[in-house]
């Protein structure tokens, strides 16, 4: 079992598109009082102000620190889902506790213990979230909080952070529009001025932080649900799964209603990503 204690939960709505990206992010311990620091580093007062990824970023400095203060937390100190589907207000809740029980199952979680945190626009409240936690039994042991007010609850602002990049994601790949940045920026690998599409920049800083399909280490001794690569004979296969692993069915979800349009989207942008060097 996995060592992961809390997820929190947010949205990202591409309502052009009308898909929604749910970001599941996965934590040791609660990340509160780094995110207040981040905050408090970038001259806010955390108990005023906080990271909403609709927050305008151009010209905003401040809050641009405060994002590179959340990608580097998530890219470093967490495990990461998403969840991609057709939006619609009024099935979001149950469509999200859908994904966490599809997420939990296929990465070998055990629910008991594990404290959900919701953005508060996923249910209309607490008890809305309790009573639909009752259909999934996979679920049963989690300790849901199904509205959560994201000042009071910072980590809800990491998942804001992470569920907005893996939207600008596959909305670019669903457009086939990428914006082009700069990343040549110090300790990158890269000379100032190359420039990069702005969904590869995000893609390459969350891609270690997503959950990958399992390799087992003793084919006799591994939990079906999770089907994991198990051991072969050959070890430079091995190091290659490692280096080019699956996503789809573990780290990224996307619901089988889905338009054909979405779901090619995902599979081509997400299925399947290199862990190796990029530079």
């Amino acid at each position: 079992m996995r060592p992961y204690s809390i997820c929190y939960v947010d949205e990202s709505i591409q309502a052009d598109l009308g898909v929604v990206c749910s970001a599941f992010v996965f934590v040791e311990q609660d990340v509160d009082e780094a995110i207040r620091k981040i905050l408090v580093n970038a001259g806010f007062n955390p108990e005023i102000t906080e990271y909403k990824s609709s927050t305008r970023m151009a010209g905003n400095s401040g809050m641009q620190q405060v994002r590179e203060g959340l990608m580097s937390i998530a890219s470093r100190s967490t495990k990461i889902a998403v969840f991609f589907g057709p939006f619609e207000r009024s099935r979001l809740g149950r469509q999200t506790l859908q994904a966490l029980q599809s997420i939990i199952v296929r990465n070998g979680f055990d629910p008991a213990g594990l404290v959900v945190h919701f953005d508060k626009e996923i249910f209309r409240t607490n008890a809305a979230a309790e009573r639909l936690l009752g259909c999934f039994t996979a679920l049963r042991g989690c300790e849901i909080h199904g509205s959560e007010d994201s000042k009071l609850c910072r980590g809800i602002q990491l998942a804001d952070a992470v569920a907005h990049s893996f939207g600008q994601i596959i909305k670019a790949a669903m457009n086939r529009e990428e914006k082009q940045i700069d990343i040549g920026r110090p300790n990158t690998g890269y000379d100032e001025g190359t420039m990069a599409p702005l969904s590869w920049e995000l893609l390459m800083t969350l891609r270690y932080a997503l959950l990958t399909r399992p390799t087992a280490s003793d084919a006799s001794n591994y939990d079906p649900a999770t089907d994991p690569v198990l051991p072969g004979p050959n070890i430079d296969d091995q190091i290659k799964v490692g280096q080019h692993p699956l996503f789809l069915g573990w780290g990224v979800q996307v619901a089988p209603e889905s338009s054909a349009e979405l779901i090619n989207a995902v599979q081509c942008r997400l299925a399947r990503l290199w862990l190796g060097c990029i530079y």
